[in-house]
C-alpha cells in the first residue's frame, strides 16, 4: 500500500481531559483532607472577626441602657453557626453564653438601684415568682459558660466567663452564699469587657449584701467605674450596708446605718429599715421593742402590712405571754 506524503490518518483521538480533572480532584480532595483543619481555621478566624465586629456594634446599644434585638438576634446566629463549625473550641460557648446574657438583657431587666435594693432586701425568689421568663436565658448562658470552661482549661481564667458563671450563679441560687462571694472577689473588674462592667459590679453589691461580706460590699460601693454606673443614692448605699452587717450579726452598726436611712417618705427603704430594726430587736432578744416598733409602722406601712404580721406573728409564738395591738388573727 503506498502512503501519500505528509497523509494524516483520521482515527479520533484519544480525550485525557475528564481523567486530568479527576486525577486533579483526588489531588485538591486529598490536600483538602490533610489540611483540613487549617482550612478550618481560616474561616473560623473570619467568622471569629465577624463576630467580635457584631459584638462591638451591640455594646453601644447595651452601654445605653438600649439593646437592640436586631443586633442580638444576629450576634445569636452567628454564635450558632460558629458553633456549629467548632463543636471543640471553648471560644463557641463563649459565644453562645454571651448571646443568652444579651438576650436576657432584651428582656428588659436592668441593673438598676431601684432593682438591687429590693432583690438584696428580698432575696431573688420573689422577684423570680413575678417573673419566670429570665431563667431559661440565665440557665442557658450559665450552661454554655460552663461548657467553655470544660472544653478548653483556659477559660478558668477568663474574666468575661467568670462573670457569665457568676451571674448564673448568683439568680440560680443553687451556690451557697460564701462561695459566691469568693467567685465574685476572684474576679479582676479591670479585665472585663465595657457592658459587662455594670453587671458585675450590681452582682457584687447584691452578693456581698446577702453574704454579710461587708468589708466587700464597701470596696464596691468605692469604686466610681463600678458602682457609679448605678446611680446609688446614699439612702440606698447605706441601706445595702445595714442589710451585709444585719447577715453578719452585726447589729449595732447595723442599726446605726438603717437610722441613716430613714426619712419622712414611706417607700420601700423607709419600711424596710424599720422592719429589719424590728428584726434586730427581737433578735437582740428585745422582743417588746420589736412589737412596738411594728406597731408603730403598721397604720401606714400599707402593702407591707402582711409582712409586719408575719414577723409579729413570729415573735408572739416564742413568746406567748407578750401582747400586741396588731390584729394576728386576721
Amino acid at each position: 500500500m503506498l502512503y501519500q506524503a505528509r497523509h494524516r490518518s483520521y482515527k479520533k483521538k484519544t480525550d485525557y481531559k475528564p481523567l486530568v480533572f479527576f486525577l486533579l480532584a483526588i489531588v485538591l480532595g486529598g490536600i483538602a483532607f490533610f489540611f483540613r483543619q487549617d482550612i478550618r481555621n481560616v474561616f473560623a478566624g473570619d467568622r471569629r472577626l465577624l463576630l467580635e465586629k457584631e459584638r462591638k456594634i451591640l455594646q453601644n446599644g447595651i452601654l445605653k441602657s438600649d439593646p437592640k434585638e436586631n443586633e442580638i438576634k444576629e450576634f445569636r446566629s452567628l454564635a450558632k453557626d460558629f458553633a456549629s463549625a467548632n463543636p471543640k473550641d471553648g471560644i463557641s460557648y463563649h459565644y453562645l453564653a454571651l448571646s443568652s446574657y444579651y438576650e436576657f438583657l432584651l428582656l428588659g431587666f436592668r441593673f438598676d438601684s431601684g432593682t438591687l435594693t429590693k432583690i438584696a432586701y428580698t432575696g431573688f425568689d420573689e422577684f423570680l415568682s413575678e417573673d419566670s421568663s429570665y431563667l431559661p436565658l440565665i440557665e442557658d448562658s450559665y450552661r454554655n459558660a460552663l461548657r467553655a470552661e470544660a472544653v478548653d482549661p483556659e477559660f478558668a481564667e477568663h474574666t468575661d466567663n467568670r462573670y457569665l458563671i457568676s451571674f448564673g450563679e448568683a439568680i440560680r441560687q443553687k451556690l451557697s452564699r460564701s462561695a459566691l462571694n469568693r467567685l465574685l472577689i476572684s474576679i479582676d473588674p479591670q479585665k472585663l469587657s465595657p457592658e459587662l462592667k455594670i453587671g458585675y459590679a450590681w452582682v457584687c453589691l447584691l452578693g456581698s449584701s446577702l453574704s454579710g461580706n461587708t468589708d466587700f460590699l464597701k470596696s464596691t460601693l468605692s469604686r466610681e467605674e463600678g458602682s457609679g454606673a448605678l446611680l446609688l443614692s446614699h439612702r440606698e448605699a447605706d441601706f445595702l450596708t445595714a442589710l451585709s452587717e444585719f447577715r453578719a450579726g452585726q447589729y449595732v452598726s447595723s442599726l446605726s446605718s438603717l437610722r441613716r436611712v430613714r426619712n419622712e417618705n414611706v417607700d420601700f427603704l423607709t419600711g424596710s429599715s424599720r422592719i429589719l430594726e424590728a428584726k434586730i430587736f427581737y433578735y437582740q432578744n428585745l422582743p417588746p421593742r420589736a412589737l412596738s416598733l411594728l406597731e408603730e409602722y403598721y397604720p401606714t406601712a400599707g402593702d407591707r402590712r402582711e409582712e409586719i404580721l408575719k414577723l409579729a406573728r413570729e415573735i408572739v409564738a416564742k413568746h406567748p405571754n407578750l401582747k400586741t395591738k396588731l390584729p394576728l388573727e386576721e
